[in-house]
C-alpha cells in the first residue's frame, strides 16, 4: 500500500460496489463542502454532533486514527488541531479527498465496505457515512478488520426520528436512499461484526453518536 499525507497520490482499491449515485452526489458537492458545513444551518447541526463526538472520542493526541467516510475532512481537520499524529482519510469521491487540507494526512480512495489496509488502528471514527453504505453491517465489519483488539470506534448516524425522516426525504429528493439507526440497531448487529456497543448518545436535532469497543 503506498500512500502520500500531501495528496498527491491515492491508493485505489476495487469500489464496485459503491453506489455511483452517493459518488456522484458527493463530487459534485466536494468543492462547496466544507464551506457549507461553517454557515447555517449545517454549522448549527454540526455544533452538537462535533461535541457528543471529541466526548466520545477521548483524547486523541499522538494517535493514528482511520477514518472512514472523511469527505472534505470536517471532522479530519478537528483531529489534526486536537493533536492526532495521524489520519488516514479514507473516502469514495477523489473529489472530496482533493479538499483535505495539507498536514499529517493519509487519503485513501475506497469503498469502508471492501477497502484493504495492512495496518489495524486503536481509534477509528465515521461521522456521516454508515448511511450511505449499502451494508452497514459489512462496513462494520471490514471496520474491525482494521482494528486493534479493545480498540475504539465512534460513529454519527441519522436517527430513526421524524427530523430523521425529512434528513432522509432531503436525500431521497436528490436520489439517494439512505438508512437510518436507533439504538437496537447497533445492539442487535455491532457484536456479529465484532464490536461490542459501549455507548448510545443522541445528539440534536436527528443523530446519535455511538462508541463502539472492539470485541478482544
Amino acid at each position: 500500500m503506498t500512500g502520500s499525507a500531501d495528496g498527491n497520490e491515492l491508493p485505489h482499491w476495487d469500489a464496485s460496489n459503491a453506489s455511483a449515485k452517493v459518488v456522484a452526489y458527493f463530487s459534485q458537492q466536494a468543492s462547496k463542502y466544507q464551506t457549507k458545513s461553517s454557515r447555517f444551518p449545517w454549522a448549527w447541526v454540526r455544533a452538537p454532533e462535533l461535541a457528543a463526538i471529541r466526548s466520545l472520542l477521548g483524547d486523541v493526541e499522538g494517535g493514528e486514527i482511520l477514518e472512514l467516510g472523511a469527505g472534505a475532512g470536517f471532522y479530519t481537520r478537528d483531529l489534526v488541531r486536537r493533536g492526532a499524529r495521524q489520519v488516514w482519510a479514507v473516502d469514495m469521491s477523489d473529489a472530496m479527498l482533493a479538499m483535505l487540507p495539507s498536514g499529517p494526512i493519509t487519503p485513501i480512495l475506497g469503498d469502508a465496505q471492501t477497502m484493504q489496509l495492512s495496518k489495524r488502528f486503536e481509534l477509528l471514527i465515521s461521522t456521516g457515512m454508515l448511511e450511505f453504505v449499502r451494508d452497514p453491517s459489512a462496513a462494520l465489519a471490514n471496520a474491525a478488520d482494521h482494528a486493534e483488539p479493545g480498540a475504539c470506534f465512534v460513529l454519527l448516524v441519522p436517527r430513526t426520528s421524524v427530523l430523521g425522516r425529512l434528513y432522509r426525504r432531503f436525500h431521497r429528493a436528490h436520489g439517494l436512499r439512505i438508512h437510518l439507526f436507533d439504538r437496537s440497531w447497533f445492539e442487535t448487529n455491532a457484536p456479529g461484526t465484532g464490536w461490542l456497543v459501549r455507548s448510545v448518545v443522541r445528539v440534536p436535532p436527528f443523530s446519535l453518536a455511538v462508541r463502539l469497543v472492539r470485541a478482544e
